[in-house]
């Protein structure tokens, strides 16, 4: 594999610690990534990072204690942020981090995952699903999307908007006793949910997915449950009128008896598509990524990210046809927050490290990227800080010229 530094040597002038901002010397790469304040409280966590349009970035969070917790997401537009509002608040406790999704037309869909009492059913939670009309202000009256007999599955949930105004909810079910089911439903822009439907029959129980669209097309990207405990990463492509194609990204081949929590990303526009995603398939922790030409139908060989790493993937897509992923790795009894650009053909562009510090574990662990206007955005939860963090760079410092990006 072809590997060129020479572009982020120029834009990164070594390794930024963001951690050390305070009474570190200044220095080029610091004017390029910087960290942006946030409304989230000091003791958020559970945040999501959501691109709504061209312009407009949202953040949400979860803050407060066990006596109260509020589930609480801000808008950023054009370096300014609006008031925050709250979607529900009180002695809740959330299970996934909770999703705020931009619709078509201009509504708002929140969805929250909370525990059920466990004394009863140790292994259930319920998924509630609310629409806003007027920008977050209001909420129409919580839903739960699915029929009496699921069993909501607490490790994760995801969910993309649909064309129709409408939006897409996935999640793990474990009514079946032996197995996990990937489960879906659709959800219009009234907040009425269609008739569940089996994605995969036998999931890898804990890992987090990811759904997003292109055009008419879904696709949702998760770790399988295979033969022999193989825990491989899958794409699987559905729309309304049911599920296009099913299959493994990669063969890893990575035997575990044990789901390691450990999900993958995707990112899809105009029938391109990437999944990055971690294994340790032969003892060492690797973040990988695939890109496909035709919507995720077929994927080229992976590209290696990193290795020594923990994972928590995130990625997207750039216009210019490249990828930028961020995850985390490790650095001693520390961890870092690494980013990378990759273009289709497997070429790494070169990788930066943005913090070096603790992360929480389970269920604030994971990094969200984000684009809005002309700013990449990586937010992630600080265990030293007790909050939500984000930083964002120029997309110009990330991007080379179109030329450089051929397949």
């Amino acid at each position: 594999m072809k590997t060129k530094h020479s572009f982020f040597s120029r834009v990164f002038a070594g390794v930024l610690w963001l951690a050390s901002f305070a009474g570190a010397p200044s220095t080029a790469s610091e004017t390029l990534v910087h960290e942006i304040d946030t409304p989230a409280a000091q003791g958020s966590r559970q945040h999501h990072l959501v691109r709504l349009d061209r312009e407009r970035l949202l953040l949400s969070w979860v803050e407060g204690d066990e006596q109260s917790s509020r589930f609480r997401f801000a808008v950023r537009e054009r370096g300014i942020w609006a008031a925050p509002h709250t979607v529900v608040e009180g002695r809740y406790k959330f299970a996934a981090p909770p999703l705020v999704v931009g619709l078509k037309g201009g509504a708002l869909a929140a969805v929250w995952m909370t525990y059920q009492d466990r004394a009863k059913n140790r292994y259930a939670a319920d998924i509630h699903v609310s629409i806003s009309k007027d920008g977050g202000r209001q909420w129409s009256k919580p839903q739960r999307p699915y029929p009496a007999a699921a069993r909501i599955y607490d490790a994760q949930m995801s969910a993309a908007p649909l064309e129709n105004g409408g939006f897409a909810l996935v999640w793990t079910d474990r009514r079946h006793p032996d197995r996990y089911r990937l489960m879906a439903t659709l959800i219009g822009a009234d907040g009425r949910a269609s008739a569940e439907t089996t994605l995969d029959p036998d999931v890898c129980s804990c890992c987090e997915t990811r759904t997003v669209t292109d055009g008419n097309t879904l696709s949702t990207t998760y770790r399988d449950h295979l033969p022999g405990e193989l825990r491989d990463i899958a794409l699987i492509r559905w729309s309304s009128g049911g599920i296009r194609s099913n299959g493994i990204v990669h063969a890893d081949r990575w035997a575990i008896e044990g789901c390691p929590s450990n999900g993958p990303a995707v990112a899809s526009q105009d029938g391109r598509t990437v999944v990055a995603w971690f294994t340790a398939a032969d003892g060492v922790g690797r973040v990988k990524a695939a890109f496909s030409a035709d919507q995720g139908a077929h994927f080229r060989e992976p590209v290696e990210l990193g290795a020594d790493a923990n994972g928590y993937v995130d990625t997207l897509l750039l216009e210019d046809g490249s990828a930028i992923a961020a995850w985390r790795g490790r650095a001693g009894p520390d961890e870092e927050l690494w980013m990378a650009r990759l273009r289709p053909d497997g070429t790494l562009l070169g990788r930066t490290s943005l913090y070096r510090g603790g992360f929480p574990r389970w269920p604030s662990r994971h990094i969200s990227l984000a684009q809005a206007g002309d700013e990449i955005y990586v937010a992630w939860t600080d265990v030293a800080q007790q909050r939500v963090r984000l930083v964002g760079t120029p997309v110009a410092a990330l991007t080379a010229n179109a030329e450089d990006l051929g397949e």
